[in-house]
């Protein structure tokens, strides 16, 4: 077994698709950012009149729209909730403002067609938003490169091309196994996991574009320009070096340079032929493009010679022509609907590309998608890669670092919200312990008022209201003469025929509270009230 260490470049913007979306529902657009949100999180921060009017918004007539204005106008203050940020191009913020919440179109009886601004994730760990590459993805994308290398650009036999699964037919052929017989396909023992961002390193960012579409052609005399298709997609944002690490092991009779041969073969032509093309060439972004035809002939020249790393392109919106073999491939190509049927033929080649886009028109400055470079250089060749490392960084330099300033800035919030929720939790942990203490004590005296005699019970009666009364007047005091003074009063006088212990309980309880309550000079009040006297043997 031999196992190659290797590090992964993304060269133009990769979206590797999971099956997840942004929805209006779960993130606002604040300060060029998308901000993601926690349920949780946010229905903590919800008022209960928020909550209410969120459940009237979802019954309402058309919850689309309300949903959205809702987050929208509400964006500021849920963005200081997001555990997790991504930046955003500058024409989506600006459509997500104007657009959210209001109809595009209406139908024949009024009902409301919106935009519903789903934006497709790129894969990524849930644990903490990194994005990450799948292993199944770089190796379905090496397979390829392999397969073509075996076909040599051979048509299909006719036995193959009657075949039910051609596909199937063909890769059992050029790896030499059979159908159900899978552990002697020879890409069984080749392993690779899936690549991630070294660790406590920061992990590189994502961005949100347009994906469009563009014709490969010229438009012809008086043709109308197609309104363009737009979808919104999280890439991994072009030129971010060693963004990724993995490892290569081979366990069977394809080795590293081979495979090299294999991708280098496949993809080098293409992506040369994408940057050279006589029509989309000119649309491409002129600094990428002028990095890319650099770096390919230099350093990526070099190290594609030396073995010591390949061109691969993975994801979404790679090409039909990245992921079909030469000489077979029969792309299904739309053509206009004939009374309302979609036509369609089969050709060689897409009449379209998919490119990324940081403006809605999409007139110039795209990029490709899906380009990367597999790292797996040398001592001696280690200048190389660090001189493509570097040239990689200088155009992406100051996106990785806003990322880096957000990811502290989250992290940041993160330590104090989390030390918030700690100090609540203590708090609202004491206030039940003070909560049951107080309920246990009121239950303790009540049981001691029920167990007393009627004249203790009174005069317990009358230190708890006057106690309460403090309270209520905190530090303030009644006037003379009013309800609690007369209160006091009535105590003195039907404690004069009580018993002695009795008697001195209540001149007690009077010389105590009557001062804390009404505004009375002590001295006279004890003998107008003739306390000495209830204290007399």
């Amino acid at each position: 077994m031999s196992h190659r260490p290797i590090s992964i470049s993304i060269l133009s913007p990769v979206h590797i698709g999971c099956d997840e979306v942004y929805e209006p529902s779960n993130f606002v657009i604040h300060d060029s950012l998308l901000h993601s949100l926690d349920p949780a999180d946010l229905a903590g921060a919800l008022s209960d009149k928020e909550r209410k009017q969120l459940a009237t918004l979802v019954d309402g007539r058309e919850p689309i729209g309300a949903l959205q204005r809702f987050f929208r106008d509400n964006a500021e203050r849920f963005a200081g909730l997001a555990r997790h940020q991504v930046a955003v191009a500058g024409d989506i913020v600006r459509e997500y403002e104007k657009s959210a919440g209001k109809p595009t179109q209406r139908g024949p009886t009024g009902e409301a067609t919106y935009n519903v601004f789903p934006i497709a994730r790129t894969a990524y760990r849930p644990f903490d938003n990194t994005p990450y590459l799948p292993g199944s993805s770089l190796k379905g994308s090496i397979r390829t490169a392999w397969l073509n290398q075996l076909n040599h650009g051979a048509e299909l036999p006719q036995a193959e091309k009657s075949s039910k699964n051609k596909n199937a037919a063909l890769q059992q052929r050029l790896l030499g196994y059979t159908a159900g017989k899978f552990e002697n396909d020879p890409f069984r023992h080749i392993h690779l996991a899936d690549a991630h961002p070294e660790e406590d390193a920061t992990p590189p960012p994502t961005r949100v574009l347009y994906a469009i579409s563009k014709k490969k052609r010229l438009p012809r005399d008086g043709e109308r320009t197609p309104q363009e298709l737009k979808v919104f997609l999280e890439t991994i944002p072009d030129a971010i070096p060693t963004a990724f690490y993995g490892e290569l092991r081979f366990t069977g009779k394809i080795e590293w340079n081979a495979l090299c041969d294999a991708c280098n073969g496949f993809y080098k032509p293409q992506l040369e032929a994408e940057l050279d093309h006589a029509v989309l060439g000119g649309l491409l972004d002129a600094e990428w493009k002028r990095l890319i035809t650099g770096l390919l002939g230099n350093e990526l020249h070099d190290l594609i010679d030396a073995k010591q790393g390949f061109l691969l392109r993975i994801g979404r919106h790679s090409g039909a022509e990245s992921v079909t073999l030469d000489g077979l491939r029969d792309i299904k190509i739309l053509g206009p609907r004939v009374d309302g049927k979609q036509t369609f033929d089969f050709r060689p080649n897409t009449t379209e590309k998919r490119f990324a886009s940081l403006t809605k028109a999409g007139a110039d400055g795209l990029l490709p998608f899906g380009w990367i470079w597999v790292d797996a250089s040398d001592d001696a060749h280690r200048y190389l890669s660090d001189a493509l490392r570097q040239k990689l960084a200088a155009r992406s330099g100051a996106l990785r670092e806003a990322h880096r300033d957000r990811l502290f800035r989250l992290e940041e919030y993160q330590a104090q919200h989390a030390a918030a929720a700690a100090e609540a939790a203590r708090q609202k942990q004491a206030d039940e312990a003070a909560a049951r203490a107080e309920s246990e004590a009121q239950e303790a005296r009540a049981t001691a008022l029920a167990a007393m005699a009627p004249n203790l019970r009174r005069i317990e009666e009358f230190k708890a209201v006057f106690a309460a009364r403090a309270e209520q007047l905190r530090g303030g005091k009644d006037n003379p003469n009013t309800a609690f003074h007369a209160n006091a009063r009535d105590l003195a006088r039907d404690a004069a025929g009580w018993s002695e212990e009795e008697r001195r309980a209540a001149a007690d309880a009077i010389e105590e509270w009557l001062p804390r309550v009404v505004k009375v000079d002590l001295k006279d009040e004890r003998k107008k009230l003739k306390l000495s006297a209830l204290r007399a043997p």
